[in-house]
């Protein structure tokens, strides 16, 4: 099984790497430098092409690469679309692939950006700015940290952590519309969400307050519900909520916690509308920035920014995690997908 990380590049992290998992074994192979890219810190792995962050000095935008190789996972840089503004922190290519839509956390804006008949990003068609702010520090202004499609695909949700809101969006003739807008608790700091099965459920996780927010979803129309938290009770330190993602089976649900340094388990009830905690993991790392969990469902890979270590477990019948031995390092890590 082969797959990528996408890091930082602040001290030694290179951009993209390239790792091998033995899938009988339970064991990291390998891990190489793919592409050497400054800040390749998401990616979007799709078919023969991977999408990904890039920082220029005074521009930023998105790098195209094509998988030259799809036995080996190797890259080959195809183009760049680099215009100015800020470095990305999240992107998407839409369902029918005619565009890419990335979102920008210094500015909390959203960007939409042309693909061409060959699956490269070409040109930057609009730019949307969310506004907006919030009670903690870290909210003196909108800040955009994730977009993705509605499950109708017709709409672009983005969520925001400095406004605490997410924005519905709608790609009118290479324009971004916005549809309608949803608040959520002031000073929760959104960051990221996933849907459930049916497509009528949303679970937010929030960063500045580390809770798994239910909303209910209806045409571009979010409403917020019920409200999990994702730290032990008796917890009263430092920690930032990450990555949210569900298991192939949807059955389960997992959120990593940084500075408490934990993955959180829940199962998913009630046809995909309640939540269940049942583990909260360490994950023997500094910083857990991203995870993933392997197509077959069978393991969950954990990326440490500061740690630079990453961390295999296998995840059980129940949905709970259990540490394997096997470690591999990949500096300043903070993405991780599949081929």
């Amino acid at each position: 099984m082969i797959g990528y990380i996408g890091s930082y590049t602040k001290e030694n992290g290179q951009g993209i790497y390239r790792y091998e998992l033995d899938s009988e074994k339970g064991e990291f192979k390998s891990v190489e430098v793919a592409a050497q890219t400054p800040n390749a810190t998401y990616l979007d792995v799709q078919n023969d092409r991977v999408y990904a962050i890039k920082k220029g000095k005074t521009k930023g935008g998105v790098a195209t690469y094509e998988i030259a190789d799809l036995e080996t996972g190797g890259l080959r840089f195809i183009d760049d679309c680099l215009e100015e503004g800020g470095s990305g922190c999240h992107l998407m290519l839409t369902s029918d692939q005619n565009h890419l839509v990335d979102t920008v956390y210094g500015s909390g804006e959203v960007r939409l950006y042309e693909v061409d008949d060959r699956g490269v990003v070409t040109d930057r068609l609009d730019v949307f700015q969310i506004e907006g702010g919030g009670p903690h520090e870290r909210q003196d202004g909108p800040h955009a940290h994730f977009v993705t499609e509605t499950p109708d695909r017709q709409y672009l949700v983005a969520v925001d952590l400095g406004a605490d809101k997410l924005v519905t969006l709608k790609i009118d003739e290479g324009k971004l519309e916005q549809v309608a807008e949803c608040s959520v608790a002031p000073g929760s700091g959104p960051r990221h969400l996933v849907f459930n099965e049916a497509g009528d459920y949303a679970f937010i996780f929030t960063e500045l307050s580390n809770e798994v927010i239910g909303a209910s979803y209806e045409d571009g129309i979010f409403t917020p519900e019920e409200v999990y938290s994702a730290l032990p009770e008796d917890f009263d330190g430092h920690s930032q909520g990450a990555a949210i993602r569900r298991h192939p089976n949807r059955k389960f649900l997992y959120v990593s916690n940084r500075g408490h340094n934990s993955i959180v388990v829940f199962k998913v009830d009630d046809g995909g509308r309640k939540l269940e905690r049942i583990q909260i993991e360490p994950t023997h790392g500094d910083w857990p920035r991203d995870f993933n969990i392997t197509p077959d469902g069978k393991y969950l890979i954990c990326a440490h920014e500061r740690s630079h270590n990453l961390v295999l477990f296998d995840v059980n019948e129940d949905g709970t995690l259990t540490r394997r031995e096997s470690e591999a390092e990949a500096p300043e890590g903070v993405f991780v997908g599949f081929l």
